[in-house]
C-alpha cells in the first residue's frame, strides 16, 4: 500500500492531481490510498501515520508548504516530500526539508507522471529490503540483509539477526513466504536460514554465525542446490 497526500488550497489543483494519480495509478501493480488536504494546517493536524508522499503547493495562505515541510521533518524523516510551485528559485530552499522533486504547474499529467512514479519506485524497493514487524507494543522494521536465521518459538518465531534478537507472534510458514525471495531456505521444520551467511555444513547440521543449526534429511538435496544458486560454488 502506497498513501499519497495532496495539499493545495484551491480545490481544482486537488482535483486535477487527484484525477491523475487514479488514471495513472489504477494500471499500476500496486494498491493505493489518497488524502486531500486544503490548508497546511489541515496536513499537521490531521497527519496520517502512514504517508508515503506529500504532494505539496507552496504557496499557500496562512502558512506556506515551506514551512509545513520544516514542521514535519521534526518528526517525519522518511515522507516523500512533492512541491508544486510556479517559481523556480523555491528549488534550493527545498533541499533544506529533503524535498528533491518538484511539479512545476501549470501542472499536467507528465510532470506527475515524471515525479511520482519514480518516487512510488524508490519506496517499493526500499520496502522489500526491509521486514515490519510487530514487537510487543510498538512496530519495528529489521533491514531483511541483517537477518542471520529465525527459529520456532510456538505461538512465536525468534528472528536473529547480527546485534538482536526479536520475539515475533508469527508462523514460520508466513515468514517464509515474506523472506524466501532474499536467499533464505528453511532447512528444517523449525529453522529458517540465510544462504549467504552459511559457513559450513556437513549431512545433519550447518553452521550460521557460530551456531549449529539441525538439516532435515528430506532438504538436503534442496539446500545444497540453493547453496549453489546464491553462493555460484557446487557444494558435493
Amino acid at each position: 500500500m502506497i498513501s499519497i497526500g495532496i495539499c493545495d488550497d484551491e480545490l481544482h489543483y486537488r482535483l486535477n492531481i487527484k484525477e491523475t494519480l487514479d488514471k495513472i495509478l489504477t494500471s499500476y501493480p500496486i494498491n493505493y490510498k489518497l488524502y486531500e488536504f486544503s490548508s497546511g494546517e489541515d496536513v499537521l493536524n490531521n497527519y496520517p501515520k502512514d504517508l508515503d508522499i506529500l504532494i505539496m503547493d507552496i504557496q499557500m495562505k496562512s502558512i506556506n508548504g515551506m514551512d509545513v515541510a520544516r514542521k514535519i521533518r521534526e518528526f517525519d524523516e522518511n515522507l516523500e516530500i512533492i512541491f508544486m510551485t510556479s517559481f523556480t528559485e523555491f528549488m534550493q530552499e527545498g533541499y533544506e526539508v529533503k524535498a528533491y522533486r518538484y511539479i512545476l504547474k501549470p501542472i499536467s499529467e507528465s510532470k506527475i507522471l515524471k515525479n511520482v512514479v519514480p518516487c512510488i519506485n524508490e519506496i517499493v524497493k526500499r520496502r522489500s529490503n526491509y521486514l515490519t514487524i510487530n514487537v510487543k507494543n510498538y512496530v519495528d522494521r529489521i533491514k531483511i540483509d541483517s537477518i542471520v536465521y529465525i527459529e520456532t518459538d510456538r505461538p512465536n518465531i525468534l528472528i536473529y539477526t547480527s546485534d538482536n534478537m526479536y520475539s515475533v507472534r508469527m508462523s514460520i510458514s508466513k515468514i517464509e513466504k515474506m523472506i524466501s525471495e532474499h536467499g533464505f531456505f528453511r532447512c528444517h521444520n523449525s529453522y529458517i536460514v540465510n544462504l549467504k551467511l552459511v559457513e559450513s555444513m556437513n549431512g545433519s547440521t550447518l553452521r550460521i554465525n557460530g551456531k549449529d543449526i539441525p538439516i532435515s534429511k528430506y532438504r538436503v538435496k534442496d539446500l545444497k542446490l540453493a547453496i549453489t544458486n546464491i553462493l555460484g560454488d557446487i557444494v558435493c
